[in-house]
């Protein structure tokens, strides 16, 4: 059996997951992940949580629709989504797929992504989704096979430690044992050359991300676009400025169409998983058709609550 978890952060509007869902899994929402499966067009058989999200109207129709809510106080030590987490292992589930994971706040996204290893470590394989991004977890002696599409892009970060014996087969820049270092980005961006790539470990710990290629790639003239995905080729775009972080930068591509000028986000994968900047990774570039480049910088000139904080 497997256990779709979807907890309660960011999905974009556009997002939904029906393709997934197979007729035996079990749907679990996290508290106020309820909402957020309703978004996505899920309907949860299960809610964990302590409830503090959920309005006494949705608890009622989850209620009618026959969904079990498993309540638990709100002073505990685990997060809600552990408990969900938790829950699925006992129900027996073999695989987990985690959806809603991630957002503006850091501290739940990590904590979300760490949880993988709590499936890892009962044996059951797990991931996140979000949008175009998977994420698994990978510990020493294991190895994961990746599916996807020659050309996605697939990150390898260690997590805590060296992560050591690193092999690879179907990526571009292959693994022979090779050592992955705790800090530096040099395992990030690979891209795939099949569509399978397999993913070995000897030592340490390594998040596996795979971002499809054409990710974010907008269906109207403006939006948002992965750096990953050729910005390059929509013609005549300026950048005029670069944010830390999302919140930021949707508060200035809102203020700019305000304006009458449309805006355009260009960012790293890795930016909507973690939400951080490393080394100019995370950061989101806002890019405006050149005609309207010196309005653009203009406006935000003025716009003194724009400004970066210092240090950022």
């Amino acid at each position: 059996m497997r256990a779709i978890i979807v907890a309660n952060g960011q999905v974009q509007q556009d997002e939904r997951y029906n393709h997934l869902v197979r007729p035996d899994d079990l749907i679990i929402a996290v508290d106020g992940g309820a909402m957020v499966a309703q978004q996505l067009g899920l309907v949860p058989q299960v809610v964990v949580g302590d409830m503090d999200s959920l309005s006494r109207q949705l608890v009622s129709q989850l209620e009618a629709s026959g969904c079990q809510l498993v309540d638990h106080p709100a002073r505990k030590d685990e997060t809600d989504t552990e408990l969900a987490v938790r829950y699925a292992l006992q129900q027996g589930a073999r695989e987990i797929l985690l959806l809603g994971a991630t957002g503006d706040r850091l501290d739940h996204t990590l904590a979300n992504v760490f949880l993988l290893d709590m499936a890892w470590q009962a044996g059951v394989r797990a991931k996140i989704v979000s949008g175009d991004t998977e994420v698994w977890l990978l510990r020493g002696g294991g190895e994961l096979e990746v599916d996807g599409e020659p050309g996605d892009i697939v990150t390898l970060l260690p997590v805590g430690q060296d992560a050591v014996g690193v092999r690879s087969i179907g990526l571009e820049w292959a693994l022979h044992g090779d050592t992955l270092r705790f800090g530096p980005a040099r395992g990030v961006s690979n891209v795939m050359t099949a569509a399978q790539a397999q993913v070995a470990l000897r030592e340490g710990v390594l998040l596996v991300f795979r971002v499809r290629r054409d990710s974010g790639k907008e269906k109207d003239s403006m939006g948002e676009m992965s750096e990953d995905a050729k910005v390059e080729e929509i013609p005549d775009l300026v950048e005029v400025h670069r944010a830390q972080g999302h919140l930021r930068a949707h508060v200035i591509k809102s203020k700019l169409e305000a304006a009458g000028i449309p805006a355009l986000l260009s960012y790293d994968s890795a930016s909507l998983v973690f939400g951080l900047t490393v080394d100019g990774i995370g950061q989101v570039r806002i890019k405006v058709p050149a005609q309207h480049a010196d309005e653009a910088r203009q406006i935000l000139a003025e716009g003194d609550s724009l400004q970066e904080p210092e240090g950022a």
